[in-house]
This record gives structure tokens, sequence and C-alpha cells, in this order.
């Protein structure tokens, strides 16, 4: 069959009235509130990386925006670290600039969620429309794409927010290439750069290759134009135009696809006030060189494991095969270790029959040609680089070796198989009435959903609950405690990294997963359990170590057998918190401090410091004063990182290249500041504006005194 009768029986579906725009704003909107009602109702999320990761992060970002301060670091997560560069908070994320301000922590948590898996539908379902799908075959797709791949990984927040930016950058790109102009491009542009904004840039990574190979594929498929005939179809009189008029349109299509990469590039430019900071991070972090705690290959998809895809929860899913981990074992499989949530792809049985339909030539030869074939390249070159395969290759490019989780690609494979599955499905409807197509979607749907559904029910590693643990806080006891102490001048190791970040006091150790390279060296092993029932906790090696970063409390799960002379303890009981977050009835956990704790600021000689006093402590400036017997070099034991200023009396001095924050201070009583101002901040944050001013005057220029 030749393209244009392939046209004619698809039509043109890429059209969309406000009356379907309207019906898949609603249907979108309650497919995320059913399937997070328990959010919805006030419940939350629990496991992965929910409270180690996120939580400590929200809850800080959240105390800085109300007080009209960006949170730039976080000074309780370990000796503190760059919050804007480690970029998965998403300081400047517009969706998180708001909810953070107007609500509390969970809720806010709750509503991205549910606000991210809506619009990741709608926009899932619109390229789909431009992809030749008509308003319901459109839906299955959008329902297998976004319900397929992102409840397994809802303990990544930033996963569903990458679900929302590849369909809609998929929707600009096309719409770009078809009709080139210069708002499209605009538009294109900051989409790209929200979605860079938003700090997980594994997804934004793989969203920009798509494009790439989204355009190429493109022009690389579009139909040929015979010898003697235009691309409209109309036959020359004169032998050899045909050719010329292949060549021109070859020529035309490839200008078109230029500022798909082009777009890309300038979106870097207008993201560079996330971007530099983090790139300054990334320098002195566990990700520069070949960090025994960053390994790229982790989390990649073992090949047999991609028969999950006809044997999700009924074989590879079910619990005993999880916990054996026999994925790891299957031939061809690299040398890396990885998990299901990272390695969960599943369309549905049903969206699964129609892409095995597709392959029948009576079938396959009926669908949209380009449309087709690009999406089955995408897809098998996205399965094909989740099972790590080719990183012996692309470690020697740019960008991929700075992210783990080969199997993130799937996302791409995903949304194919929800739009050739589509595809399928708007060929064997196409001869029905509007209302039986419907029909036979929503009944497709409505057993695909709860197939979707059930399959990331045991890959997932966090769970709904009813009452979210955050929630609990204020009647922690643990977090009284801190409160009503200076919490500035305590630190506190804890079982759960980053967890006691909740109760506003420093913690170690900690969890991060772009970070600097102090916190994965062995100075910063820390034990927060005793390794036997039996042995002094903590040893004589652990204390030293813990006294000198400035820890003054131990909380642990259980009592300690053997104490260390030089802790006691201070208080036992029922956590709110803790126990709601890990599960604990009313056991009882204990607090320690040492004896005699360590100080937040020392000095060398050690004998030289008479008296010290904060004066003010915040996240990103800190003041004390102190009184020296001699001159000496004072130390905060908080980390020292690039754009950590100091003055002394109020004059700019310069910081010792050490660990901590050291500065050299003569005898006497002064007053020390460090104020955190980061050049790489200030650099993009000027790249950004400058960038945006740019294309908001590209976008309003008019062309030959009309706007195009």
């Amino acid at each position: 069959m030749t393209v244009p009768s392939i046209q004619s029986a698809f039509g043109d579906r890429t059209a969309v009235s406000r009356a379907e725009w309207l019906l898949v704003l609603c249907v979108g909107l309650g497919l995320s509130l059913g399937v997070w009602r328990g959010l919805v109702t006030g419940g939350g999320l629990v496991g992965g990386d929910t409270y180690p990761y996120f939580m400590p992060q929200k809850q800080l970002m959240a105390e800085e925006y109300r007080r009209g301060h960006l949170p730039l670091w976080h000074d309780r997560t370990g000796l503190g670290y760059p919050l804007l560069a480690e970029s998965q908070a998403g300081v400047l994320y517009p969706s998180n600039q708001f909810l953070y301000r107007v609500l509390d922590i969970n809720t806010a948590y709750s509503a991205s969620l549910v606000l991210h898996y809506w619009l990741a539908f709608v926009f899932a379902w619109r390229f789909a429309r431009a992809q030749r799908l008509s308003l319901w075959p459109a839906m299955l797709a959008a329902l297998v794409y976004v319900y397929g791949w992102f409840p397994a990984r809802v303990s990544l927040e930033w996963s569903i927010i990458g679900g929302v930016w590849l369909p809609l950058t998929l929707w600009l790109t096309d719409s770009l290439l078809k009709a080139p102009s210069r708002r499209l491009f605009v538009a294109l542009v900051a989409c790209l750069s929200i979605h860079l904004l938003a700090g997980h840039f594994t997804l934004a990574f793989i969203n920009q290759l798509t494009l790439i190979l989204y355009a190429t594929l493109w022009v690389a498929m579009q139909p040929r134009v015979r010898k003697g005939e235009t691309s409209a179809g109309h036959h020359e009189s004169q032998q050899g135009t045909g050719s010329a008029d292949a060549s021109s349109l070859r020529k035309s299509l490839f200008r078109r696809a230029i500022p798909v990469p082009a777009a890309i590039s300038v979106s870097l430019l207008l993201a560079a006030v996330q971007l530099l900071p983090t790139l300054d991070l990334k320098q002195t972090s566990q990700r520069e060189g070949a960090h025994q705690a960053f390994n790229p290959a982790y989390g990649h998809m073992p090949p047999l494991y991609i028969t999950q895809l006809l044997a999700s929860w009924t074989y590879w899913h079910t619990p005993e095969i999880l916990l054996d981990r026999r994925m790891l074992r299957d031939p061809m499989a690299i040398d890396a270790d990885t998990n299901p949530v990272e390695a969960h792809l599943y369309w549905g049985l049903l969206p699964l029959g129609l892409v095995v339909v597709s392959m029948l030539p009576h079938i396959r030869h009926r669908l949209p040609t380009r449309e087709f074939r690009t999406w089955v390249v995408l897809s098998l070159l996205g399965i094909i680089y989740a099972t790590g395969w080719l990183l012996p290759v692309t470690r020697h490019l740019p960008g991929f070796t700075f992210f783990m989780g080969p199997a993130r690609y799937t996302i791409v494979a995903a949304l194919g198989g929800g739009i050739v599955s589509g595809l399928v499905l708007e060929h064997l409807v196409r001869r029905r009435r509007g209302f039986g197509r419907a029909v036979i979607t929503l009944l497709v749907a409505a057993i695909t959903l709860p197939d979707l559904l059930a399959s990331s029910k045991y890959v997932a590693d966090a769970v709904v609950v009813e009452t979210a643990p955050i929630s609990r806080l204020s009647e922690s006891w643990l977090r009284n405690f801190f409160t009503s102490r200076n919490s500035e001048t305590l630190r506190l190791l804890a079982p759960g990294p980053n967890v006691g970040n909740l109760y506003g006091v420093s913690c170690v150790p900690t969890y991060l997963g772009l970070g600097p390279s102090f916190y994965f060296s062995e100075q910063f092993e820390l034990r927060a359990v005793p390794e036997s029932p039996n042995d002094v906790f903590p040893s004589p090696e652990q204390s030293v170590r813990l006294r000198n970063l400035g820890v003054t409390h131990l909380l642990l799960e259980d009592e300690i057998s053997v104490p260390s002379s030089e802790i006691e303890i201070v208080e036992s009981g029922p956590d709110a918190l803790l126990n709601s977050l890990w599960g604990r009835g009313m056991k009882p956990v204990w607090l320690y401090r040492f004896v005699e704790p360590p100080s937040r600021v020392t000095a060398q000689p050690a004998t030289s410091l008479m008296k010290w006093d904060v004066v003010a402590s915040g996240p990103r400036r800190v003041e004390f004063d102190v009184a020296l017997s001699e001159d000496a070099t004072v130390v905060l034991r908080d980390l020292m990182f690039s754009g950590w200023q100091v003055s002394v009396d109020g004059e700019g001095q310069t910081a010792e290249d050490a660990v901590f924050r050291s500065v050299s201070v003569p005898s006497g009583k002064h007053h020390v500041v460090w104020e955190y101002r980061p050049a790489g901040f200030q650099t993009g944050l000027w790249l950004s504006l400058i960038t945006a001013a740019a294309l908001a005057a590209l976008a309003l220029v008019r062309s030959g005194g009309k706007s195009d």
C-alpha cells in the first residue's frame, strides 16, 4: 500500500478540539485522583527515597522559602552540602516554588505527585494525537505510558516529573518539524529548561537524546519523491526535475530539523542558574573520576528480564522471585547490581498483544509508516541501552557516564509501546463510529489499568499509608528535645541517614546522590549501630571520628549493651515520627550523648579558645563571637566548600584549605561571619536572565510586519 492510501485510511487525526481537551483533562485528573486517592485524602508515601532523601530537602526548602530566602545550602545533612547544586530538591522548579510556600510539606509533596501524573497523561495523549491517533486510542497510549512505567518508581519523585516533559517536548518538536516558527522554538527551549530546573538530570538527558533521534528519524523517514514527481504528487514535463525536487526537499527537511539541537543547546543556557552550580559540585563529588561509590552500570535491565512484558506480576514480580534476585543471574547480564524498580518495564497484556499484532504483515502495512517505524526503532534503542551492553562505548561520550540507571532509558520504550498499541487499536476500530471506538477503548483500558497497577505494586519500594509520618512530627519527643536546645551546636548520629534532619538538627551519616567526595571517603565511614551486641559502642576509633565531626548525640533503635564510658543515656521512649516511619509500633528509641561533647567551634592550638557564642545561624550564614588567648586558626566544624566566604570583624579574610571551615584569627575578641555566595549560581543567574531576555525578544519580534 502506498503512503497516500495509508494517509487516507488514517486521515488527519492531529487536530484537537476544545471539547476533546476538556474531556482528556477531566479523564486525566480523575485517573490521577483515583489511583492516588490515599494521598488525596491526607495520607503519605513511605519507603524508598521518600524520607531518607526527599523529605529532609523539602523541609529545609519550605522553611527557607517562608523566610524569603533561596535555599542554596543544606546545613543539616552531614556537615552540609550545596542544596541547589545537588539539584534533586528542585529549588527553582516552578511548581515547587508555589506548592512549598503555601502548603505543608506532606500536602505539597502529594499535590506535586498528583499534578504531574495528571499532566503526564494529558501531554502523552496530546503527543499521541500528533502521531495520528484519534481521541480514544490516544488515551490508551497515554494510559500505558503513565501508569505502566511510573507507579513502580513512585519513591523517585523525579521520575514522574520527567514523565511530564518527555511527551510535551516531543509534541513541540513534532510541531516545530511540521511548521517551524519562532514561538514554537521558544516554547521548546522553555520546556526543556524547566525540566532541567526539576533537578534530576537523567531523564532530562534521555529526553534530549530522544528529541534528536526523533527529529533525525522524522527527516529520514519522510516519503520519497519519485523522479518526475513533486512532493505534491504532480508530474513534471522536464526530465530530471523530480530529482532536483527530491534534493530540495531533503535540504528543506534538514533545515527544519536544525532547530531541535539548537533548542537543546539554548535550554542549557536558560537553565544555567541550575546547571553551573551542579557542574561545580560534580567536579568535587564522588562522580568525578572512577570513584568506587559511583557505578554508571548500576540499575541496568538484564536482557532476559525483558520477558517481564509478558510475565510481570505472574512470574518476575512475585515475592519469591524478587527476593531471589534471579534477574541478576540471567545469561548475558553485565557485571553490575540492579533492582526491580530501576529495571521495571510493563505495557500490560492487552497492549502487548496489540504490539505483537503490529508485526503481522497485513497489519503493519496498514499503519502510518513513519510513526510506526519511528517508535519501533526508538523503543528498541531504549531497551538495548537499558541492558548496559553499550556502556563500554558510551562511557567515552559526554554525559552518559554522569548518570546511573541505564534501565531508565526504558521510559522511551514505555511511550513507544503505548503509541504502537494505540496505532494498532486505531486500525482495528477505524470503521467504528465514535461511540463504538469509545466503548472498545474503555474496555481495553478497564482491563489494562489494574493489570499495570498490579505489576507495579509488587515492584515499588514505597507505599501509601493513611497517616503520613511527617504529620506526627509535632508529637515527637526527639523533636521537642532538640528544638528546646541550641540545635545549631548539636549534631546527631542516627541509624536512618538524613532522617534526623527532620528534627531540625545536623545529622550523620549522609545519603546523597551527588555529594561532596568527603562524604564517600574512609574518613566519613560511620557505624550507626554496634557491629555486635557485645561490642563497646562507640568503639575508641569510632569515638575519635564522631568527635572530630562534631557529633554530640547518638540515636539508636535498641539500648546499647556495652556503652562506651564516653557516653551516657539522655532519654528513651517511643518516638511518634520514627515509629510511624519505620513501623516499630510502640518500641522505644534510645538517645545518648557524649559526657564531654565536642564543640562546634574549635581552635588550633586548642588552648587558645577561651569562649565562643553563636550570634546567628542559618543555612547560608553563620555568625559567632570568639575570644582567643593567642593567635589561632578558628575552625567551624561544618563543610568547607567553594562559595563559602569568611570575614573577621567585618573584613574579608582568606579561608584555609581544609575539610572544615577554617580561618586565621588574631588574639582577642572577634566577630566571625561565614556566608555562602557560590560564584556558579551568580554567573548562572546572569546567563539565564540574558538568555530569557533574548528568547522573549525572539518570540515577540515581527518578521515582515507580521508575527509568525
